[in-house]
C-alpha cells in the first residue's frame, strides 16, 4: 500500500487548473508522481496516453499497465489470485467501453509489485483508465472507494472540458454561420445589380466557394427537358459537368421533387451517376423550376444541415433576383411594346394628371397643333374650346375619384392658328406613379361631324321633298279619281284615265319610298341576315317561289331598311320569273353577301341600267325597285353591283352587296 500521500487534493487541484483535456491528462499524471508515486499513465478512449514519473524512474509503457476489457470485466482482482498475474493487451480499437458494472478498481501486476488501475467516469460516461504505481494490493473496501473516488474527479473534469469544447465549437460555429449569412446577404444585393442570368449563376458559384469553401460546384439550369451547366467552380473540369435529361441521376431527383438531397456516399445511392468517380459525397439543392445547384467532396460525409441550409438560402436569392430580372425584361419589353404601339396609333394618346399632359404621342402633338415640349408644358385647360371646359373638368374629377373608371365624351380643342377640332375622347383612370391620372385615347371627327350636318340637311330636303310629293300630287290624283268614280265606268276613254291614274299612284308610292330610303344610315346595329331576310320574305306574296340563306353573317345595319332591300331584290326575282316560281339563294361573298336567283336573269347589256330611276323590263313596273335597293345600300356606305352571267345559263340574277362590316 502507498503511503498516505494527499493524492485526491492534488489530482482534483490539477484537474481544475486544466484548460484542456490533453492538459488536464498530463495534469493529473505529474499530480500522481508528485504525490509520492514513481509513474502515473493516463489512457482514455481516444488512444491518446500520458504519462509522468520520477526523474530517476523510467515510465512503463501504458498498456502493461493498463487493465485489458477482459480483465476489467472481472471486476477487482481477488486477493492471491494468479490471473492477477499475466501480460496485459491493449483494448481493440473496435472494442466498446466498458460497462457501468466492469468499471472497478484493479490491481495490475507490474514487476514484482502492482499498479493501481482506475477507471476515469462520470456518471455513465467512460473516458478511460488512470494507473500509478507502485501500490501495495490492498483488496479493501475503503482503499477501492478512494481510488474510485479519484477517477470520478478525473471523469468529471473530463466532462467539464468537453462541454467546455462543444460549447466554444459551437460558439464558433454559429460565429461562422453569421458571417456566413452576412456574406450570403451582401451577395445577394450584389445580385440586384446583376443584368443578365449568368452573371447571376456565377456570382453564386463565387459564394459557394469562397464564403460556404466547397471545393466544387456548379449550377445547372433545365432548357427543352435537359439540365444545361451555366456556371462551374474553377476546381471542376470540363469533363466532370455535361448536359443531363432533367428527370435523370440525383440532379434531375433534386429537380422533380423540388427539395434538397444529400449523399454521403455516392456509391451507396441509387441515383447516383456521378461524372467523376472521386467523388464520395454530393449535395443537391433545387433552385425553384429553374435548376439545380450542386456540390461534391471527396470525403465522405462532408456536408451537413447547416450547408444545405446556407445552400438554400443562397439559391433563394438566386431565384429571387431572376425573377425579378425576368420580371424586369418582361416589363421593358411590355413598356417597349406598349409604347410602339401607342406611337404608331392613328389616335392621339396622353396621360393627364394635376392640370397637365405627363405623356403625349406624335399624333397628339399633330392634333393639337403643338411640340411634344409644348403640350406637356401647357396648362392642359386652356387647349380645350372655352364652351366645353367646365364639362371637361367635371368628366375628369369623375375619372378621377378612382382607378379603373372609364368614359367616352366629345369635346372641342382649340389649335394655336385658331382652328376648332371636333374630337372624341375614350379615357381610363389609371394608377399612375402613386396617384390616380387620366389615360385618354383621342379621335379627331371632325369630318365626321361635317358629314353628319350634311346628314341632317339632306334628310331634311328629303322630307321636305317627300311633303311635297305627299301633298302636293297627292291631292289632285284624289280629286281625279274621285270625279271618275261618279263618270260612267264604262266609258272606254275614262276606263284608260283610270288606269293612268293608278299607275300615277304607284309612282307617287314608290318616289315616296325613294325618298325615305335615300335618308343615310345615322344608327346601326349588328344584324344576323338570315334573320332579316327571312321576315322580307314572309311579306312577299310569292307561293310559288322558295328562299334559301345559306349564310350565318352578322353585319351593322339599320334592320327595318336592310329587310326593305331583301324585300325589293326578292319582289323583283319573283316579278320577273316564269309562272313556274323562282328560287332565291342568300349566300356570303366576299367582304359581304349575294342575293341570287334561277329565273330569266336581267336584259342582256342592262347590268349597269337597271339601278337607274325609271328602268323596268316588266310591263306594269314603275322603275323605282332597284333605284330603292341601291338607295339603301349608299345609305349603310355599301355598294351593290348586278353580276353578269358570264356563260352559266343556270343562273338567273345575282346582286352582290359590298363594303359591309360583319362579323
Amino acid at each position: 500500500m502507498a503511503p498516505d500521500r494527499p493524492l485526491v487534493g492534488a489530482v482534483t487541484r490539477a484537474v481544475q487548473r486544466a484548460d484542456a483535456v490533453p492538459d488536464l491528462r498530463t495534469g493529473v499524471c505529474e499530480a500522481v508522481v508528485d504525490a509520492g508515486y514513481d509513474f502515473a499513465c493516463f489512457c482514455d478512449t481516444e488512444r491518446e496516453p500520458a504519462t509522468a514519473s520520477k526523474p530517476d524512474i523510467e515510465s512503463p509503457d501504458p498498456q502493461t499497465v493498463t487493465p485489458t476489457l477482459g480483465n476489467a470485466a472481472s471486476g477487482p482482482t481477488p486477493s492471491g489470485s494468479d490471473d492477477a498475474h499475466g501480460t496485459p493487451e491493449p483494448l481493440a480499437d473496435d472494442a466498446p467501453a466498458p460497462g457501468v458494472a466492469e468499471r472497478a478498481v484493479t490491481w495490475v501486476p507490474y514487476d514484482d509489485t502492482f499498479a493501481a488501475a482506475v477507471p476515469v467516469v462520470d456518471a455513465d460516461d467512460y473516458y478511460g483508465t488512470l494507473a500509478f504505481g507502485p501500490d501495495e494490493r490492498e483488496d479493501a473496501d475503503a482503499e477501492r472507494e478512494r481510488l474510485a473516488a479519484i477517477g470520478r474527479v478525473v471523469g468529471q473534469g473530463v466532462t467539464r472540458l468537453h462541454a467546455v469544447r462543444e460549447r466554444d465549437r459551437l460558439r464558433d460555429s454559429l460565429r461562422t454561420e453569421r458571417r456566413q449569412f452576412e456574406k450570403l446577404h451582401s451577395i445577394a444585393a450584389a445580385m440586384v445589380g446583376c443584368e443578365d442570368a449568368t452573371s447571376i449563376y456565377h456570382l453564386a458559384i463565387d459564394a459557394a466557394e469562397n464564403i460556404l469553401e466547397f471545393d466544387i460546384c456548379g449550377i445547372d439550369v433545365v432548357e427543352d427537358d435537359y439540365l444545361v451547366p451555366k456556371a462551374t467552380s474553377t476546381g471542376l473540369e470540363s469533363g466532370d459537368s455535361h448536359r443531363l435529361p432533367a428527370d435523370s441521376g440525383i440532379a434531375g431527383r433534386t429537380y422533380q421533387e423540388n427539395s434538397s438531397i444529400v449523399v454521403d456516399d455516392v456509391a451507396a445511392h441509387e441515383d447516383a451517376e456521378p461524372a467523376n468517380p472521386d467523388y464520395t459525397s454530393v449535395l443537391s439543392v433545387p433552385i425553384d423550376d429553374i435548376g439545380v445547384f450542386q456540390a461534391g467532396s471527396r470525403e465522405h460525409a462532408a456536408f451537413s444541415q447547416s450547408d444545405v441550409e446556407l445552400v438554400e438560402l443562397l439559391m433563394a436569392h438566386v431565384s429571387a433576383t431572376l425573377r425579378r430580372l425576368r420580371s424586369a425584361d418582361a416589363l421593358r419589353e411590355s413598356e417597349q411594346k406598349y409604347r410602339t404601339l401607342v406611337e404608331q396609333s392613328h389616335d392621339a394618346v396622353v396621360t393627364y394628371a394635376d392640370g397637365g399632359f405627363s405623356f403625349v404621342n406624335e399624333r397628339a402633338s399633330a392634333l393639337f397643333g403643338r411640340s411634344r415640349e409644348a403640350l406637356l408644358a401647357a396648362d392642359a385647360r386652356e387647349l380645350f374650346h372655352p364652351e366645353d371646359r367646365v364639362k371637361v373638368e367635371r368628366v375628369v374629377g369623375e375619372l378621377t375619384a378612382e382607378s379603373g373608371r372609364r368614359q367616352t365624351f366629345e369635346s372641342r380643342i382649340r389649335r394655336p392658328d385658331g382652328d376648332v377640332r371636333f374630337c372624341e375622347f375614350s379615357a381610363t383612370s389609371i394608377d399612375y406613379e402613386g396617384d390616380v391620372a387620366v389615360l385618354a385615347s383621342i379621335r379627331d371627327i371632325t369630318e365626321r361631324k361635317a358629314r353628319e350636318r350634311d346628314l341632317e340637311r339632306q334628310n331634311e330636303r328629303l322630307d321636305e321633298f317627300a311633303s311635297v310629293v305627299s301633298h302636293d300630287l297627292r291631292s289632285p290624283i284624289n280629286v281625279a279619281q274621285g270625279s271618275l268614280d261618279l263618270a260612267d265606268a264604262d266609258d272606254e276613254h275614262l276606263a284608260r284615265a283610270s288606269d293612268a291614274l293608278d299607275r300615277m299612284e304607284a309612282l307617287v308610292e314608290d318616289v315616296l319610298e325613294l325618298a325615305r330610303q335615300g335618308r343615310l344610315v345615322d344608327e346601326t346595329e349588328a344584324v344576323a341576315l338570315s334573320e332579316v331576310a327571312t321576315d322580307a320574305w314572309d311579306c312577299v306574296d310569292a307561293p310559288d317561289a322558295t328562299l334559301a340563306v345559306e349564310t350565318d353573317l352578322v353585319v351593322d345595319a339599320d334592320p327595318s331598311r336592310l329587310q326593305e332591300l331583301f324585300e325589293n331584290l326578292f319582289r323583283n326575282a319573283v316579278e320577273h320569273a316564269d309562272d313556274d316560281g323562282v328560287a332565291v339563294t342568300v349566300t356570303a361573298c366576299a367582304d359581304g353577301f349575294a342575293v341570287t336567283d334561277d329565273g330569266p336573269g336581267l336584259p342582256d347589256g342592262s347590268h349597269d341600267e337597271v339601278f337607274e330611276r325609271g328602268f323596268t323590263s316588266a310591263e306594269d313596273g314603275t322603275g323605282f325597285g332597284l333605284a330603292i335597293v341601291e338607295s339603301i345600300a349608299a345609305a349603310h356606305g355599301w355598294t351593290i353591283d348586278a353580276v353578269p352571267r358570264d356563260g352559266d345559263a343556270d343562273r338567273g340574277a345575282r346582286f352582290e352587296i359590298t363594303g359591309c362590316r360583319g362579323e
